[in-house]
């Protein structure tokens, strides 16, 4: 695509007909190459609802038979040079890619970027892993995302080899690592975790690894030891987003102190340095000092660009919708997302920042945080856990553990134990999935209190749960 100029797109594997045709006629697409997912009984219908919503799309058609009207990519690869001149490729201010937004606050956002815009991406993550052509990498996130797209091309670009899973399972994470010899392993906490209950080191070989790197979701400090104890790997962990603004670190203290990296705060003196970070008040988007909670912001010295879409960051700071705070050494600490919040009796719960502090509970393989209907608080706060025994911890343990890590008010009123926690391609919860299973269905839990207010019961004040 990028040879002839044109705007390369990625798109999920795992979009239904009408999603599929709904991102072609969204970005007016010119071509469309498909390879159908395994185990459909109907390979090509994603293609058939792309042409019917717009014809004029040419459809190219990899590992499985061409349909009429349709191409097959082996063909196309093999048709022979005619001597036409190809356009030319695109220049260093020209959209070469639209990278779609995980979509967590709805409608996925096409960031539009450049080829100069996306190497500087793939070089933040070259300067801290130093690949080079002796590198296996393994890859299971999605490559039509901003991470794993980034990851994979750094990897073919320094030369090393790309192992590719279709989709991912801790035993088959293994078994590619101890058979193709894997040196760098990316995941999200969750992917990493399954991946280490899954080993047997009497029967995997697993010092070929030499670094992992981590993003989208809290390291609890057990599993950053685990990973340097039974993999022997140097641990990168990266905050970042689809608009291309990032942080890093492979500190391992600051990893278990949950930090995401350390940056220098640039305050709102002339125009922040790009990638520079400061902290913002929510409603009024001052500049709050080290310590304060607030709304997390990149400098940028040019707007944000979607297609189709307002730009952001016009004013020279990129807010990224994230709850956060820099400690005095610089540290930056994600809390969670502005609108996933607990309305507990009027005082505003980040999910996110009781999320963090329930994954560092020995106990707890994940955690999630849902709004749980109350009829005194409003929502209640539901902490939904994956314990990693047989016997997991009891809502008075985990409050006690929480205790000293929360206020009162953000400790959980509600344990629901699940098997696992529903998460995206990317590794992020996913709140529809999350609040269907938990809000309003019969699952087991624990309440601090029960679940209806009895009759004539006196009005409670917030925090005395």
């Amino acid at each position: 695509a990028w040879a002839c100029g044109a705007i390369h797109v990625g798109a999920s594997k795992d979009l239904t007909g009408p999603e599929l045709a709904a991102l072609v006629e969204r970005t007016q697409a010119t071509a469309v190459v498909y390879q159908p997912p395994g185990g459909q009984s109907d390979p090509l219908a994603a293609l058939r609802a792309v042409r019917a919503a717009r014809p004029s799309t040419v459809a190219v058609v990899h590992g499985h038979g061409a349909e009429p009207g349709q191409h097959a990519l082996s063909q196309l690869l093999a048709f022979p040079d005619v001597g036409t001149q190809p356009p030319a490729p695109a220049g260093p201010h020209d959209t070469a890619l639209l990278v779609l937004t995980s979509g967590t606050t709805g409608r996925p956002k096409a960031v539009m970027e450049t080829l100069p815009a996306l190497w500087a991406k793939m070089a933040f993550f070259a300067d801290a892993l130093s690949p080079g052509h002796d590198d296996v990498h393994l890859m299971y996130l999605p490559i039509c995302h901003a991470f794993g797209l980034k990851l994979s091309l750094m990897a073919l670009a320094s030369g090393g080899r790309l192992v590719l899973l279709d989709r991912f399972s801790g035993p088959e994470a293994v078994r590619l690592v101890h058979e193709e010899g894997v040196t760098v392993l990316p995941g999200t906490p969750t992917h990493l975790t399954l991946l280490l209950d899954a080993l047997d080191t009497g029967r995997h070989r697993v010092d070929t690894l030499r670094a992992a790197v981590s993003a989208a979701a809290p390291l609890p400090p057990g599993l950053v030891d685990e990973l340097h104890e039974r993999l022997g790997v140097e641990l990168l962990y990266v905050y970042g987003c689809s608009e291309g603004f990032l942080t890093r670190t492979t500190d391992r203290a600051d990893i278990r102190r949950g930090s995401v990296g350390r940056t220098v705060f640039r305050g709102p003196e002339g125009s922040p340095p790009d990638g520079s970070v400061a902290i913002l008040d929510r409603d009024r988007h001052a500049f709050l000092p080290p310590g304060e909670v607030g709304e997390i912001a990149f400098g940028a010295s040019r707007p944000v660009r979607y297609w189709a879409e307002p730009a952001a960051a016009t004013d020279g700071w990129y807010r990224t919708g994230d709850l956060g705070r820099l400690d005095r050494d610089g540290r930056l600490f994600v809390s969670g997302r502005l609108k996933e919040v607990v309305n507990r009796g009027g005082l505003k719960v980040a999910s996110g920042e009781v999320e963090a502090a329930l994954v560092g509970h020995p106990e707890l393989a994940d955690a999630a945080v849902v709004p749980a209907p109350d009829p005194v608080l409003g929502e209640a706060i539901c902490a939904c856990a994956v314990p990693t025994g047989a016997r997991p911890p009891t809502l008075a343990q985990l409050r006690a553990f929480l205790d000293e890590r929360l206020a009162r008010h953000k400790l959980p009123d509600e344990l629901c134990v699940l098997e696992s926690i529903p998460r995206s391609g990317v590794g992020k919860i996913d709140r529809a999935a999350l609040d269907a299973l938990v809000v309003g269905t019969d699952l087991p839990r624990e309440r601090l209190r029960p679940a209806a207010r009895p009759a004539g019961a006196g009005r409670s004040v917030p925090g005395d749960h």
